[in-house]
Order: structure tokens, then sequence, then C-alpha cells
């Protein structure tokens, strides 16, 4: 049942003829139900003994507006009322909370609390008897005092066509400018033909692919680039297929740790966006071949059937995509940003502090999405911090933590990169300090590298550490204000990614790389063979945009009738 506040509308026309007003009541917070939109099941296998091969379902809740998580108890309701004779259904045992089960529904209740979205999950296997082509659905509601739920249902078919990716040969070990082979294949372990697929490649910003095809079109900038090839016809259960034309991928100049998510998906089902590596936000693009234009470079990539046919995976809900991780051998040098600042007894003086990217590589956190850098910053002497970035946290001069209370006022702070740091990119962190007491020449410092409990330590693949701190100085002997570029003296580019508030910082307050326009092939094709052109770029999911894990994950459509 979904609980809703309601006013009688006699009483509200009651109160606007009068001219008396009340204040608006909040309206209740709506937590969209999601899960699967469709599944297919194998056949049962029809024998006394036999047991149906079981497809997972999970079920949450989902809402922009909770960002403190889901307080309550929440009701879940599952009819199953139209899957007799199409469907066997069961919780999943290992992530379930206790269900109630009558002969047509599944009562679940879930207690939310902070961090998580509450749900269930369920085991669905085609019923003994059922025919190939049975159809039928499962519909979810649920209700929480004080909210209100939208449903969700999921339509559920028995049979059709699975499609299952083959694991790439790839090298892992790479150095910069090496060419390698994609050799992609697939096959069909369903029992009914696919008609039409769409091959999937999201390929991270150190990796590109040398061919251009006028059935592939590619999207995306900053860190993920994925781009689609589309292949008409049928192809049918049993068979086993692969490329009949060249694909290529290249680690370019700027590769180091990056990675490659390719998957097979029948023409018209949706992949799963719920991946870091997938397809990037609209907008993103800025090309003809972004936007899927037609290409005109006259060649087509191809697919064909396999000659001798070698084993196919069985069917699993991830057989669709696979993923490859690629370490260059590269680097990065990150040089701190210090400032030098002048300012009174009790004015407030802001300080852009932080570092910048050199390259020649990008560095991301494609597996965990945890920032790629810390910056430690200690405060001058006679000064007092007001006001901080999200992304700072702050420390006690030995770098031990100090509590939620204790924010403004550090002596040090804790700054968080973005999960991607792009090689050109500049990080900023801009501070607003008062001026206690004048004292002349009293430094800071900043530094960067990775993170250890005291601080930070280089990265490995810093080649350069003489300039990974820089000084913080204020009102230094003969005035002067301004940015103070770290050691090397270099000057300091424009920044392309910003940890203070501003358009490119996201609600977190992370330092987060904006997206860049990637360069395409002609017209729209895989990439282009220029240094610079043709990156696959990731996220955005990643990685990717900042966050999450970096893979493709596909939804198979297993069901057509």
């Amino acid at each position: 049942m979904v609980m809703r506040k309601r006013i009688s509308l006699l009483a509200a026309a009651g109160l606007v003829a009068l001219g008396l007003t009340t204040p608006a009541a909040a309206a209740e917070p709506v937590f969209p139900l999601t899960g699967p939109s469709e599944i297919g099941l194998r056949l049962h296998p029809g024998t006394p003994t036999g047991v149906a091969k079981e497809s997972l379902l999970a079920f949450s809740l989902d809402s922009p507006a909770a960002a403190d998580g889901f307080q309550g108890t929440f009701t879940f309701a599952v009819d199953l009322g139209r899957l007799t004779g199409v469907a066997d259904v069961r919780e999943a045992p290992s992530a379930n909370p206790a269900c109630a089960r009558t002969v047509t529904t599944l009562i679940c209740e879930v207690t939310g609390t902070a961090g998580a979205r509450p749900g269930f999950q369920l085991l669905l296997g085609a019923a003994r008897g059922g025919a190939d082509g049975a159809h039928g659905a499962l519909t979810v509601t649920g209700s929480v005092k004080g909210a209100t739920i939208t449903p969700v249902t999921t339509e559920v078919t028995v049979g059709g066509p699975d499609l299952v990716m083959e694991k790439l040969p790839l090298t892992a070990d790479l150095v910069t400018g090496q060419k390698q082979p994609v050799p992609l294949a697939f096959a069909n372990t369903g029992n009914r033909a696919a008609h039409g697929v769409v091959l999937e490649l999201a390929a991270t910003r150190g990796m590109e692919f040398l061919e251009a095809y006028d059935n592939c079109t590619t999207r995306g900038g900053g860190v993920t680039a994925v781009t689609r090839c589309t292949f008409e016809g049928d192809f049918g259960p049993g068979e086993q297929y692969e490329l009949a034309d060249p694909l290529t991928l290249r680690a370019t100049a700027r590769a180091y740790e990056d990675q490659l998510g390719y998957g097979i998906y029948e023409t018209g089902s949706r992949p799963d966006t719920g991946s870091a590596l997938s397809a990037p936000a609209a907008g993103t693009a800025g090309t003809a071949g972004s936007s899927g234009a037609p290409g005109s470079t006259g060649k087509k990539l191809a697919v064909k059937k396999r000659t001798v046919a070698k084993k196919a995976t069985d069917l699993e809900p991830g057989d669709n995509r696979r993923e490859f991780a690629f370490r260059t051998a590269n680097t990065a040098d990150f040089a701190a940003t210090g400032a030098t600042l002048q300012g009174k007894a009790g004015q407030t003086v802001t300080a852009d502090l932080g570092f910048r990217s050199q390259g020649p590589a990008w560095t991301g956190r494609p597996g965990d999405g945890a920032p790629v850098a810390r910056t430690d910053i200690r405060v001058p002497a006679g000064t007092t911090v007001t006001k901080k970035p999200d992304a700072c946290r702050a420390v006690n001069a030995d770098g031990t933590e100090r509590t939620a209370a204790q924010q403004l006022g550090a002596p040090r702070y804790f700054c968080a990169s973005a999960s991607a740091v792009l090689e050109n990119d500049q990080v900023r962190y801009t501070f607003e300090l008062r001026v206690d007491q004048v004292i002349e020449g009293a430094k800071g410092s900043v530094g960067v590298g990775a993170e250890t409990p005291q601080g930070v330590t280089p990265h490995r693949f810093d080649p350069k550490t003489d300039n990974n701190t820089a000084e913080v100085v204020l009102n230094a002997k003969g005035g002067g204000t301004g940015p103070t570029p770290g050691p090397t003296g270099s000057p300091s580019p424009s920044a392309s990614g910003s940890a203070s508030p501003g358009p490119s910082t996201p609600a977190s307050g992370s330092a987060t790389p904006p997206a860049t326009t990637p360069n395409h092939g002609p017209n729209g094709g895989l990439a282009s063979t220029g240094s610079s052109a043709g990156t696959m770029a990731l996220g955005a999911v990643v990685l990717l945009a900042a966050g999450g894990a970096l893979y493709v994950a596909f939804r198979r459509r297993t069901g057509r009738a």
C-alpha cells in the first residue's frame, strides 16, 4: 500500500475564498523502484529431476533527493499472479530479508539505513512444462511512511537469444605507441536468433583504435569514450562469430593505467548504465561521430561465422561483456602550486592552492574510483581559515583527525583529488584566510603526492619530486600579491579542473576534471591515428566522470516472443 498525505479540496477552496494563507506542506519524497525491464529464461530441462537454470533479479530504491540515505521500514510486495506456468520465483537466500509468501504474492520488509538503498533480490527459473516463448510479468510495489514509492514491472519470457562475448587475448604491459590486434569474437548460446547486434567498446583515455568504419560511432569526453558498431542480420542459436576486418588498439603518449570494456548485445536492448565504464552523459560530445551521424569512409566493420567452432562460454548474466586492464610504461609530473598573498590585520585573503599535472600521462583509479592524489596544505602562522573547500578536511599539525566541529581554523588540511587527473589538468582548492596578526614573510606550504597516514609521498609515476612542494607566503618582504609557481618556476596553466566552488565542482566538493572533447575518426569512425586524436576517454564512469568501478555492464536481452 502506498501512503499519501491529502488535503481536502473543499477545505483548500475555503481558505482561498477567505483570503487566508498557511505555510505550504513539504511534498513527500518520491523513491522510484529500479529493476530490470525485461529478462529471458532458459527453457526448463523438462525431466522429472531436471532443475531450471535461475537468473538473479535485483530491485532497489533510487532517488536523487535521498543524499542522506533511506530511513524507515520499507515494505515491498511482489505480484506473481502473471507468472503462473511461466516461471518459478523464490527469494535469493543470501541477500534478502525474511519474506512472507502467499500463492501469488511475496512480501518483504527492509529497514532503511543511511548510505544504503533498501532492496531485495529474487531468483527466477522457467517453470516445468513452460513452452518456448511463454510470457508473463512480475510487478513490485512498495510503501513507507512519509514517502511515495513508484512501482516497477519486469517482463519475463522463456527462451530467446543469449550473446556471449569471448575473452580477448590481449597484452597487459605496454609501452607508449605499442599496437596490438583486437580479435573480438562472440557466440549465441540461446535457443533463438538475435535479430541484429551491437558491439560496444569503452576505452579509457590512454587507449585509441586506429581504424574507422561507417557503421561505428563514438561518444565521450574527458576520461572514457564509448564506441558502438551495429551489425544487421540474424545471428543464429549455437553459432559463433568473429570480426572479418582488422581492429587495432594503440597505447597513446598519455597512457598509464587504462581499461577496455567490450561487449555484445541485441539491437534494441539497452546496455545497463550502472557501470562506470559505460555510455557517457549526453552533451559531452562535440563531433559528428559523437552524435551518431553516419560515416563516409566507404568501409564497414563486418563479422563472419567461425569456420572452426570454439567452445562458447555457458550462459551467465555477465557473459555479454568483458574487461581488460592495461599498464603502460609512462610518467606524469605533478607540480604543487602555492601563492604569495598580502593582507592587513583583520582582512580576509583568498588563496588558490593545489597542483597541476604536466603529463605526459593521464592518471586515474579505474578499479576503485579513489582519489588519484592528496594535497597537503599547511596554513601560514598568524592566519585563521574561515572557509574551505568540501574536498578538504582539517587535521592537526601532526596529521591527526579533527572533529566535524573543528573544520575551520585548523593548521593543516588534506585535500582529495578526483579519481582521474588528465595530463594537462590544474587542480585548485580555494581557501579564505583571516589575517589575525601581520607576520612579515609568514610561510605555509603545499605538497602533493600519494596519500600516507602522515601526509603525502611521491607517486611512483612522478619522475620529478623537487616540484612536489610549493610555498604559501603571506606579507612577504617587499610586498606583492599573486600566485606563486612551484619550484620549477614554470607558469601555471589555466584551470581545467577545480576543487573550489564553481561550475565544474560536484556536490561532494571533490576536484573533478571536466570533460574534454575527444577527436574521432573521419565522420564518426572508431578513432583517428593522430598522436592526440581518437582518444578513448573514461567516464564516467568512470571512471566512470569521477567515482565508481570501471566496468561496462550490458543488459542481456534474452526474451523475444
